[in-house]
């Protein structure tokens, strides 16, 4: 991967609910200049102050960070009680050219409870305040396919999905928006993860459905760009196991920060998209947050069992009632295709290799983070907890994939310039009929 922007030109980017830093490393890939990140849990803003806001980070995006805003883990609620840090924010305009963000999707998500009535799911129009307060001259909602969905538990309490409603909310600030359906696979991840796009551009000139032709090109010729410019297939899916069988070495260590665990060496990269994420790291080096589970005995022998009867996919709850467990999710990972989006939960992925659960690594690779991108803060996080701390493998599971987050950054400037260039021609041909 290489640092150097797509265009000349600086654009400025703000992202909101950053977590470890997903969709803020894809947009500095593809050119975009951090401004600030707010994320409110402190492990997360910790994995990402680390990879990118840092004097020394690895894939420093954010240099411009201002004086007035603190680096540390910040609540987009609290700040927007601010009157000083709201005052800062109108001092913004016209300085900002993106603000990006994938609000919590727990109740959205149709893998979940889809609770219409989750907290979590305002946290998008505290997005639409900031957006409001700002004013940058593009926005992109990021979130999981349910956003787009009208919820229908309680008959007449929604009218139209939250997407809807998002759109309609950006029309009021002057701005025209519309949304597409992506799939991480696209982009050269080796992941089917289905998302929802909410792109809006300020005082573009152009009809939302002129707007939606113009993304969906935009979109479908940064996928393209996005692989092609990191030397990945053209349109062959990412496998499984190109993703990750060169973390896969026989050799066994003690892993590095956690003594009492093993964690796996590097073997030799063989395909181009395991080249791609080593970039930068030395290959005697032991991959960061590759630590192994220590399963128990009767964990072990149900996946061996797995692997001995079980053909790879979700396996079926009869099995595992039938063999102890009460997890109704377990996936024995597919070499030869794809992986199902990837959750907060390394425990429902068998590797394809081996009997035991997949490493943090392995999940981020499945993400798209590259192998110098660190994580840092506690591995796991099990019980209540788990819904206010932010451990390594939910950093993962809750990121946008780095290789999408490139394609949306990509495709974004390509909206910009297409609604000015439909815009233009529009402008056009209302003199030419005025002129008739």
């Amino acid at each position: 991967m290489t640092d150097k922007p797509i265009e000349e030109a600086s654009l400025t980017s703000i992202e909101l609910f950053a977590g470890c830093g997903g969709l803020a490393l894809g947009l500095h890939r593809a050119g975009w200049e951090g401004l600030l990140a707010i994320e409110r849990d402190p492990m997360a803003f910790e994995t990402l102050a680390s990879n990118l806001v840092d004097e020394n980070a690895p894939f420093r995006a954010f240099a411009r960070w201002p004086e007035w805003m603190p680096q540390k883990s910040t609540d987009l609620v609290a700040l927007l009680a601010d009157s000083t840090f709201c005052r800062h924010l109108r001092d913004l305009r016209g300085k900002v050219d993106l603000v990006a963000g994938g609000p919590p999707c727990q109740g959205f998500s149709v893998g979940g409870k889809r609770d219409g009535d989750d907290d979590r799911n305002t946290l998008v129009y505290r997005m639409l305040d900031f957006v409001e307060l700002v004013q940058p001259r593009a926005v992109l909602v990021e979130n999981v396919e349910g956003m787009a969905r009208r919820f229908v538990s309680k008959p007449g309490a929604a009218r139209v999905s939250v997407a809807e409603d998002v759109i309609a909310r950006l029309e009021e600030f002057g701005y025209t928006a519309s949304y597409q359906l992506i799939n991480s696979a696209d982009f050269g991840v080796p992941q089917s993860r289905r998302r929802v796009a909410i792109i809006g551009v300020k005082d573009a000139g152009v009809t939302r459905d002129q707007l939606h032709d113009v993304i969906l090109s935009a979109l479908k010729s940064a996928a393209a760009e996005t692989r092609a410019s990191h030397g990945l297939p053209g349109s062959e899916r990412i496998t499984v196991a190109e993703a990750i069988d060169d973390l896969s070495g026989i050799r066994l260590v003690q892993c590095p920060d956690s003594p009492g665990y093993m964690s796996g060496c590097y073997s030799a990269a063989k395909s181009a998209y395991a080249r791609l994420m080593r970039e930068g790291v030395a290959d005697r080096s032991i991959p960061d947050s590759h630590r192994m589970t220590k399963h128990g005995d009767t964990v072990r022998a149900l996946y061996e069992l797995a692997h001995a009867t079980q053909p790879p996919g979700r396996l079926s709850k009869e099995f595992l009632l039938k063999n102890g467990t009460k997890k109704d999710k377990k996936v024995r990972l597919d070499p030869s295709t794809v992986v199902a989006t990837i959750t907060t939960h390394p425990d429902e992925y068998i590797h394809h290799k081996y009997p035991r659960n997949i490493t943090v690594r392995e999940m981020a690779r499945l993400q798209s983070f590259p192998d110098r991108f660190r994580f840092l803060g506690r591995y796991t996080i099990n019980g209540p907890r788990r819904r206010f701390d932010v451990a390594r493998c939910s950093q993962v599971g809750n990121a946008v994939p780095p290789l999408m987050g490139e394609g949306l950054g990509r495709a974004i400037i390509k909206v910009l310039a297409g609604a000015k260039l439909v815009a233009s021609q529009e402008r056009v041909r209302a003199k030419e009929k005025m002129g008739a």
